[in-house]
């Protein structure tokens, strides 16, 4: 799926683009459409070639999100060769693990959601598969291939209702006891009863999109989160840990290279993990340089104010600078170095030790080391 279709016919020879929505769905579409004659939906750009040299662009018009997701078939492990990706995951605790999606994509809507996130922009309203459709899936995740951790990957869990009709559907089903369970949440929606049945049905990594230290940033980005409020919240999660003997472990994903940030600024946010870290309110975190994806607000604001460096899709991997900032590329890069840096505490790196508790804790720590040192030498100078 892409923001810029035009630019996809101009650049290769596809023929089909997707420009966002239900892709599943439209491509069933398409191949009954080369198949059997079937009228392409909504939300599909397709070349109509003249002769030789010469083709027309035509589409079908913005893309609808009116398919039920609960319809959708169970996703076929054996053709997405699944075991690929089961063992070597430096957030899987537990392995083998796998992914799925309960939703799409994340329920933050207001003013149009976070502004450098593109799932709002492909998916403009959130939906939910119903808890026991989900649960059916872990159930199969765990009876046929003997799955002991799962990562749903919706931009943000369901909450409310939903989630505790979830929580106690694992707990009633037995799952809780067979698997591990990880998701994406928000600061400043859960509440304490919340958290202590998450960590009585078997969750574990929480991944919090932190962003930033500043205020600042975080508004600009329309984040819609409190930094005053996140040290207590995770405080929270803590306590329904050992209230429950639980094993909720928190883990934040951090960025910089912020167009508006300073030096001063952006070293805020490495202070914030590493007296996070510290006090073994998070047990982990992934940094990365901003990046100000096509279609998203945050891009629309660059090019108005040209703070692009670049429009060279090649270099929109998170590995170097994309916004001008008042800082040189090599710093913004040991920045990032710095934010994978800010564990290494002496209470963070004793209390890891003490909470070995299997060989399956051994192989974590191994596989996430190497995963921290990857990331190191990703932000090396170039």
């Amino acid at each position: 799926m892409t923001a810029l279709p035009e630019e996809s016919f101009k650049n290769s020879k596809v023929d089909y683009v997707l420009t966002g929505g239900d892709y599943d769905f439209l491509l069933l579409n398409l191949a009954n459409h080369l198949a059997k004659k079937e009228k392409l939906e909504a939300g599909i750009w397709y070349r109509e070639q003249k002769n030789k040299t010469k083709y027309e662009i035509h589409n079908t018009g913005k893309f609808q999100l009116n398919h039920d997701l609960n319809k959708l078939p169970f996703i076929n492990r054996e053709l997405t060769k699944w075991q690929l990706y089961a063992y070597e995951n430096g957030n899987y605790k537990r392995t083998p693990g796998t992914y799925l999606m309960s939703g799409r994509d994340c329920w933050w809507r207001k003013d149009g959601g976070c502004k450098f996130c593109a799932w709002t922009v492909l998916y403009p309203q959130y939906r939910v598969r119903k808890p026991e459709k989900v649960l059916d899936e872990i159930g199969e995740l765990i009876n046929k291939y003997q799955i002991k951790e799962i990562m749903d990957d919706t931009g943000t869990f369901p909450v409310g209702a939903w989630l505790r009709e979830f929580c106690q559907g694992m707990i009633k089903r037995g799952y809780n006891k067979k698997i591990y369970f990880d998701c994406n949440m928000r600061f400043g929606v859960l509440n304490k009863e919340d958290y202590e049945l998450m960590a009585k049905a078997g969750f574990r990594f929480l991944l919090y999109g932190l962003e930033s230290a500043n205020q600042e940033t975080l508004d600009r980005l329309n984040k819609g989160t409190k930094i005053t409020g996140i040290e207590r919240e995770l405080k929270i999660a803590k306590m329904a840990n050992k209230k429950t003997k639980g094993h909720l472990e928190p883990h934040v994903t951090c960025m910089v290279g912020y167009h508006w940030e300073t030096k001063q600024e952006a070293t805020k946010t490495i202070e914030m993990t590493k007296n996070l870290f510290a006090k073994g309110l998070i047990q982990t975190l992934q940094a990365t340089i901003v990046i100000p994806y096509p279609g998203t607000a945050l891009f629309k604001e660059c090019e108005k104010n040209h703070w692009l460096k670049t429009k060279n899709w090649n270099d929109y991997d998170m590995s170097k600078p994309i916004m001008i900032t008042s800082m040189k590329d090599e710093k913004v890069r040991k920045l990032t170095q710095g934010l994978y840096k800010s564990f290494i505490t002496p209470s963070f790196i004793i209390h890891k030790i003490i909470s070995i508790r299997s060989f399956d804790d051994i192989k974590f720590f191994w596989r996430a080391g190497k995963a921290i040192f990857g990331h190191l030498a990703d932000f090396k100078k170039k």
